[in-house]
């Protein structure tokens, strides 16, 4: 979604340009006959506008002269308060469409203006308009956020395509929100947007530092119960569209630990997830990594890999728990007769039947081997393509790409010189390189993303 800024100011200060009316002094006397104006005719303007209006208060500013058809026509003005919401400027004009403009946006614009040393904009004179950020408090709550009170706001542009319009806010508790509301014939949803999450979607807040919003994760990470961890950075990890259950990551002081937790629709604290268990989850930690491998059952999961026809003499190992819809366990393994490993899932009551794949198609499963360096498993594919005799390829990169119809399952590889390659493989439960072809022959869609190295 693009946002613009320049197009809705220069818009208004178009409409505005030449009108029967002036800024309007700080606390400007509003004359009775204009008020009883604006209050019978300005809502039918608003929904004339497309404005979401309750109307509260409102005056009518006076006549100005636009151009419509080549003809000069007389335009009305009004500035109406809105009971839960922002404060508008609408201009009624024969024969054209009804412009519409929220009073904190026009502040903005004026305050910018007499910064810059130029003469001050448009801005609404009504009492309730007269800190138009607060118009934002009711917005806010309409989209769930948790913002006592709006210390700090303003307009960070605007969609054309989906017809929204962004606001930051600041609140009283150190928190901070992207506003987005939908602006007339829009489809759009209001929704607030938690700044800590906004960072993540790519839309960056700047009235709320990222010290605070780190703060406010930390503060509920105590529900975690982990006197060990001196927390210092913090991040929001993913969403659960399916249950609107929120994962956020925490590093400890150490540098070298840290945890997940997951909290329910509401922002609550609901369950710890150790980051040994959490790779599966948007990637995985990022502030420590669950690399240390546990070796005490080393001999079973030696027996069980075996069983699902991976050869490996397990060194170490490391459970992230079932595999979702099923029973089946998912467990890195690092051998010592091989340096790649591998994830294997592995049967864990009786008429399941196992898998194992390489670390590289692990990816494509949102998987990530934390036991073996990356390098091991690229020599490996390597030698699997030299061993067919057709091509090379010292491959130094991966991704997974997914399967086909029958099962056959596709990665992407590049090589340190030449061309990248497409790798298939056979259905799992074994890992047999089928073919190694050039990307343009790709027997799959949206084979080559990666670039070569």
């Amino acid at each position: 979604m693009k946002f613009l800024r320049i197009g809705f100011v220069a818009a208004l200060a178009l409409a505005l340009s030449g009108q029967a009316f002036a800024a309007a002094p700080a606390a400007p006397k509003i004359d009775p006959k204009m008020h009883d104006q604006g209050m019978k005719e300005a809502p039918a303007v608003l929904q004339a506008a497309g404005v979401d209006c309750t109307v509260s208060n409102a005056v009518f500013m006076g006549n100005g002269e636009a151009t419509v058809g080549g003809k000069k026509v007389k335009s009305s003005i009004y500035e109406a308060a809105c009971g839960g919401g922002l404060g508008y400027i609408v201009i009624a004009t024969p024969g054209a469409d009804t412009q519409s403009y929220d009073c904190l946006t026009m502040k903005e614009d004026s305050d910018k203006k007499v910064a810059a040393k130029q003469k001050a904009g448009t801005t609404c004179s009504l009492p309730e308009n007269a800190d138009p950020k607060q118009g934002l408090a009711p917005l806010l709550a309409k989209g769930g956020a948790n913002c006592p009170q709006v210390t700090a706001a303003h307009w960070m542009g605007a969609s054309p395509t989906d017809k929204v319009s962004l606001f930051e806010a600041a609140c009283s508790n150190g928190s901070g929100y992207v506003l987005t509301t939908p602006l007339p014939g829009s489809t759009k949803p209001l929704s607030a947007v938690d700044c800590i999450k906004a960072s993540g979607m790519g839309v960056e807040c700047t009235l709320t530092s990222k010290e605070q919003l780190e703060q406010g994760i930390i503060k509920v990470a105590a529900g975690a119960n982990k006197p060990a961890c001196m927390p210092n950075k913090a991040r929001w990890v993913v969403t659960d569209p399916a249950t609107n259950n929120d994962y956020y990551e925490v590093g400890c002081a150490d540098g070298t630990s840290g945890f997940m937790f997951q909290t329910d629709g509401k922002g609550a604290f609901k369950t710890v997830i150790e980051c040994v268990r959490a790779s599966r989850i948007a990637g995985g930690c990022t502030f420590s990594q669950a690399d240390a491998g546990q070796t005490a059952e080393a001999a079973t999961y030696n027996k069980l890999a075996k069983q699902v026809g991976y050869n490996c003499d397990v060194a170490k190992y490391q459970s992230y728990g079932a595999e979702s819809g099923g029973q089946r366990e998912i467990v890195e393994l690092a051998c010592k007769d091989h340096p790649e490993g591998a994830f294997a899932i592995v049967p864990t009551g009786g008429g399941q039947t196992g898998e194992y794949f390489n670390c590289v198609r692990a990816i494509g499963r949102g998987l990530t081997c934390h036991l073996t360096p990356m390098p091991a498993t690229y020599a490996m594919i390597s030698k699997e393509i030299a061993a067919r005799g057709k091509t090379t390829c010292d491959v130094n990169n991966g991704r997974g790409i997914g399967k086909d119809a029958k099962g056959s399952e596709y990665i992407e590889v590049t090589c340190a010189s030449g061309p990248g390659l497409v790798l298939e493989y056979s259905r799992l439960p074994t890992e047999t390189l089928v073919s190694a072809l050039p990307c343009a022959q790709a027997a799959i869609a949206d084979a080559c993303k990666l670039q070569k190295k």
